[in-house]
């Protein structure tokens, strides 16, 4: 009987994976159709597409930058079509060569700026970028009008990102030829770290005002460096995700700041564990002692106060307290704060399970152990709590569960947790899906291991009581 439900499940198995290959399959086939280049494509329209796309590249305020794109000429010659939903243009150009002109004036421009920047400093004025590129920027387009012209052969590509809508695919590569240079300008002027001033060198390394006012002159807009994805929409979806996938987690090994965060999670939960098992212990014996002895009266009604308290309130809530009221006047760091606080909280309620599985425990085992010539707390340690303890382990292994997912709000106190880890992910990339996902998936796998473990757990205790 189980053969035959092992290899239907295996039939039921295949025949999903079979359906989904199939569908998959057809999804593909149908996307295949729109995957070359509609229509066609005409020398002057790619030339209207080159030039529009090239006239809004500066900055409006860029003037040298705007110049430099008014005197460059690019002609498309001929048109050969690729295997991308592209076509390839072979054109030739003409521009300024203003990288050789930034390259033989640029230690006039940045001394003169500094000794602008020195003028204003000295005089209690404050020198801005804006301010330091309005006065060199005369300087340097009328150096960039007597610049020579550089000529040459180049090829551009249009894309076409969607039915009937084109993009032509600008790399850096691309944009410093056709624009003379423009690129290594740039470079040229962010590479100089002195300037000459009163006979002097001064070193300028940590002035970036001056170097940024004097680029403001010649900057391009944001372009994408990426080639456009013209593949079809199920591949494309393929191939974002598995960008963001590189972007988020790969690239500068960024992963390690979830391995470090889940690292120090797991820290924070194993020693609040312990700390709320010890808590949780304590508490329940006193509690259970008073209920059945009358004894401890005191430390009872503490007890009470403090399970109130920390069940009543919310554990985001307790942490803030706990590290900002409490310990940081007193020097504590925020890990240690971070583990005391979880453990005051997983203490309350190992507590009030240890205390239910104790009160279960038939009294006749207690009396069996006084008459045995135990005393009350020997009775207890030796006959009561073990019993207690296999009855209420699994509930404590959920207890512990919910700990380790509570403790994500270490975060708000600045542990670098796994939810810190993914938070900073997401600050470096600007990307919300992928670091965010990823910290949901490793808690989810924690918990699922962990919940499968209880049940394990729970099926041997179960068999234990049945032998």
């Amino acid at each position: 009987m189980k053969k035959n439900k092992t290899v239907n499940g295996i039939l039921k198995i295949l025949a999903a994976v079979g359906i989904t290959a199939a569908v998959i399959f057809a999804v593909v086939l149908f996307q295949l159709k729109d995957s070359k280049f509609s229509g066609e494509m005409t020398v002057e329209k790619a030339s209207q597409i080159v030039n529009d796309t090239l006239s809004d590249l500066p900055e409006t305020v860029s003037a040298v930058a705007k110049f430099v794109e008014e005197n460059t000429v690019v002609t498309v010659n001929d048109i050969t079509y690729g295997h991308e939903k592209n076509v390839i243009l072979d054109c030739t150009y003409e521009t300024i060569d203003i990288g050789k002109t930034i390259e033989e004036n640029a230690q006039k421009y940045i001394n003169n700026v500094y000794a602008f920047y020195r003028e204003n400093s000295d005089s209690g004025k404050k020198t801005n970028a804006t301010k330091i590129k309005l006065f060199v920027a005369g300087e340097v387009q009328e150096d960039v009008k007597n610049a020579q012209t550089v000529s040459g052969d180049v090829k551009l590509e249009i894309f076409e990102i969607e039915k009937g809508k084109y993009q032509l695919y600008l790399g850096d590569d691309v944009v410093n030829t056709v624009f003379g240079g423009i690129l290594d300008a740039q470079k040229t002027i962010s590479s100089k770290d002195t300037a000459e001033y009163n006979g002097e060198e001064v070193n300028i390394q940590k002035l970036n005002t001056i170097k940024t006012g004097i680029k403001d002159c010649f900057t391009l807009k944001n372009y994408s460096k990426e080639r456009p994805d013209t593949s079809i929409p199920i591949l494309k979806l393929w191939n974002t995700l598995k960008y963001d996938f590189t972007r988020n987690f790969i690239t500068e090994k960024r992963y390690m700041y979830l391995v470090t965060g889940l690292l120090t999670t797991l820290e924070i939960t194993a020693c609040a564990v312990l700390l709320g098992i010890i808590i949780g212990f304590i508490v329940a014996i006193i509690r259970c002692t008073f209920q059945k002895t009358g004894k401890l009266k005191i430390l009872d009604k503490i007890c009470q106060v403090y399970l109130s308290v920390m069940r009543g309130t919310p554990v985001m809530v307790q942490l803030l307290i706990m590290y900002f009221v409490i310990l940081l006047p007193m020097g504590v760091e925020k890990f240690p704060a971070a583990v005391l606080c979880f453990g005051l909280n997983s203490g309350a309620y190992v507590a009030e399970i240890v205390r239910g599985g104790i009160m279960s425990i038939d009294d006749g085992q207690t009396e069996a152990g006084r008459s045995l010539g135990f005393t009350y707390m020997q009775t207890m340690w030796y006959i009561v709590i073990p019993q207690a303890f296999k009855a209420v382990l699994p509930s404590l292994a959920n207890e512990f569960i919910a700990l380790l997912k509570e403790s994500s709000v270490a975060f708000y106190i600045g542990v670098a947790d796994l939810t810190l880890g993914g938070i900073k992910i997401r600050s470096i990339t600007y990307s919300n899906f992928m670091p965010l996902i990823a910290i949901a998936l490793i808690y989810l796998v924690i918990v699922l291991g962990l919940s499968k473990c209880v049940s394990i757990l729970e099926r041997r205790l179960r068999k234990g009581d049945n032998r």
